[in-house]
């Protein structure tokens, strides 16, 4: 007996709702199996599930989610697979941290330069360095055939290990109190907005405060939301090089024979990918954070890992891309709220995203391949 596997001639119809659908059920399957491997309730598992869902909290996880899956979405558009957001979102903290504490710094530096333009240029350069992070991955594929999926990875490693040798080093802060980790960037720099809500009475009230604060503290990255969904509509719909990405994707030898130049589109893919990633890493860094902590790789939030869940989950289609990232943000959420014995958050929180991954891709090999046994 041989097995066989062949992808179908005929696309099933309406597969790629059908497929997203199927693996958001198989993957609760597989999570709430795992839970049950943990001896962990099931009923107050699916509560706290579907309590997720509802949580202020998804605000925040939602945006950063959506913006880096914006930027993945580019790259895995032109079949390139770009799995180095992680790496791309923490280097792009790095020229932050030197213009706001070294180049910038308030109160060493008498340079009087407006704040709003240190600003702007911390989200450029951070948009620079996560495209330049990308792009050592997009030359080894280009001009070497190496393929970017171990590249990429091993990036993310490099990426973290880089900011721990900056911050326990060059970038150590004078004013930790012995905490290894940078100094907070000036006040001025920062980009939160912090509402002064009243005392909640009751826990709809507190519910609310809690997301009218969440609205108003990531007003910035909003924005950048908006702003990126924009640009990407205008590349693929109206610009060539939109075009040639897709294509890229589907069909590169017909770009060959066209005399495009494929080396340098899959840089620019790979470029663009990550300069949006970084944006991305800069803001959290501006909004968030507002310093690099020591030892990155164990306070992560994973980020870059989700945004690719959530790339896929929408089919690669950005209009889908809000939905897919609002359904990550509250696995994420679910992961961090069920507490299984002897694991963090950051491990608990990839249990539930690897379920979902196995579940995607097994539903996405169902449904374009089918096996045959040939006796």
């Amino acid at each position: 007996m041989r097995i066989v596997i062949l992808r179908r001639k005929k696309e099933i119809k309406y597969n790629a709702i059908i497929s997203s659908c199927i693996s958001v059920l198989f993957g609760i399957a597989i999570y709430l199996f795992i839970l049950w491997l943990f001896n962990v309730n099931l009923v107050d598992a699916i509560v706290i599930l579907g309590g997720s869902f509802i949580s202020p909290t998804i605000v925040k996880d939602f945006l950063i989610i959506c913006l880096i899956g914006c930027g993945l979405i580019i790259s895995f558009k032109a079949s390139i697979w770009n799995i180095g957001g992680e790496g791309q979102f923490y280097v792009a903290m790095i020229p932050g941290i030197i213009l706001t504490l070294i180049v910038f710094n308030p109160e060493e530096s008498n340079a009087g330069i407006p704040s709003v333009l240190v600003i702007i240029l911390v989200i450029i350069t951070g948009a620079l360095a996560g495209a330049a992070w990308a792009t050592i991955a997009g030359v080894l594929k280009a001009y070497m055939r190496v393929d970017e999926v171990p590249v990429t990875l091993i990036l993310n490693y490099i990426a973290y290990y880089l900011l721990n040798y900056l911050v326990s080093g060059p970038l150590k802060g004078k004013k930790t109190y012995g905490y290894l980790r940078t100094d907070e960037i000036p006040g001025l720099y920062r980009l939160n907005i912090v509402l002064s809500t009243p005392q909640a009475t009751s826990s709809f009230e507190g519910a609310l405060y809690g997301f009218m604060t969440q609205v108003a503290y990531y007003l910035a990255v909003l924005i950048a939301v908006i702003l990126v969904f924009t640009f990407i509509m205008w590349m693929f719909k109206y610009t060539k090089l939109g075009l040639y990405i897709k294509i890229l994707g589907a069909n590169p030898d017909y770009l060959l024979t066209s005399g495009a130049n494929v080396k340098i589109l899959t840089l620019c893919a790979m470029a663009l990918s990550g300069s949006i990633v970084g944006l991305t890493g800069s803001l959290y860094l501006l909004v968030e954070w507002g310093r690099i902590p020591y030892g990155i790789q164990s306070h992560t939030p994973g980020y870059g890992y989700q945004a690719i869940l959530a790339s896929w989950l929408s089919m690669l289609d950005y209009r889908f891309l809000p939905v897919s990232a609002y359904l990550v943000a509250g696995l994420r959420n679910t992961g961090l709220s069920i507490k299984i014995a002897g694991l963090g958050d950051t491990e608990q929180s990839l249990i539930i995203l690897g379920s979902f991954l196995l579940a995607y891709s097994i539903t996405r090999f169902i449904s374009d391949y089918e096996v045959k046994f040939e006796w």
